[in-house]
This record gives structure tokens, sequence and C-alpha cells, in this order.
């Protein structure tokens, strides 16, 4: 087996105008999702944006690299998740998600072969690669959390 590959993941949650033939005209948490391009491992896949952390740095330095590069956007990493370490026939990775807040820059698909502002409860309908299932688990019941004790 190949030694682990860390990766560092970026959740970024903003509020969003309601999409055209929505029922809500309010605006509402929107969590942004990219798709893996065609010509790499899981091509075609949606997931969180991010990439692997080089050897010289933190997942955090690594977060906000890969954003810049794969979406054009400048990013503050802030609360962690827990890691998540999933074996694949391929290779064992180490996800380090983070929850984001943009601090700067237009999303581009730069890296990536597309993007969406998707609500939390539609984002299980996206096709991810097995090891974002956990973090998709813990991100809602973040989410959840914080919205029982804000509410």
């Amino acid at each position: 087996m190949e030694k682990e590959i860390e990766v560092a993941l970026g959740i970024l949650i903003e509020m969003r105008p309601p999409q055209e033939g929505g029922t809500s005209a309010e605006p509402r948490q929107h969590i942004l999702i990219s798709r893996r391009p065609a010509r790499t491992v899981y091509g075609g896949y949606w997931e969180f944006p991010g990439g692997k952390v080089e050897p010289d740095e933190t997942p955090e330095q690594a977060l906000i690299r890969e954003l810049k590069e794969e979406l054009g956007i400048l990013v503050t990493p802030g609360q962690a998740l827990d890691p998540v370490i999933h074996t694949y026939p391929h290779a064992r990775v180490r996800l380090n998600p983070y929850f984001c807040t943009r601090e700067g820059g237009e999303i581009q698909n730069l890296g990536v072969e597309d993007h969406r502002w998707v609500l939390p409860e539609d984002i299980r309908s996206f096709n991810f690669p097995e090891a974002n299932l956990p973090v998709i688990d813990q991100m809602l019941r973040f989410l959840c959390s914080r919205a029982l004790v804000e509410g």
C-alpha cells in the first residue's frame, strides 16, 4: 500500500439568493462544491474544493493555495472538522476538512470542471467519492447543531 495522501478540503458556506423556481424568496445557506476534471481519478465526481498538502505545508496553507489555484478565490480556513482516513484500492487518503470564509475573488473554474452552490439538504444528491461521505455527515451535523443554538 502506498503512503497516506494528505488532502485539505474547504467547506464554504454563504448566504445565496434562492434558485430560479425556488419556493422561498429569502436567501439561504448554500455550500460550494466542485466537479473533478474528467482526466483525474474519480473524474466527474463532485467534492469539496481543495487538494493535496505539499511536504512543506500545513493543511491550512494547502487549502489557501489550492482554492486560489483551482477557483481563483482567497479564503481563510476556520474551524476544522475531524479528519477522515479512507483507503481506496489505489491509495489511502487523509482528508482534513475546514470551514472557510471567502475573503476575495470571483469563483472561476481554473482547476475544476464545474462548481455549484447547493443547499445542505440537496448535497447528498451529488455523486461524491466515498471518502467525502463522512465529511458530509459531520458538516450537516455541525450545521444542524448550529441552527438549533441560533434558532
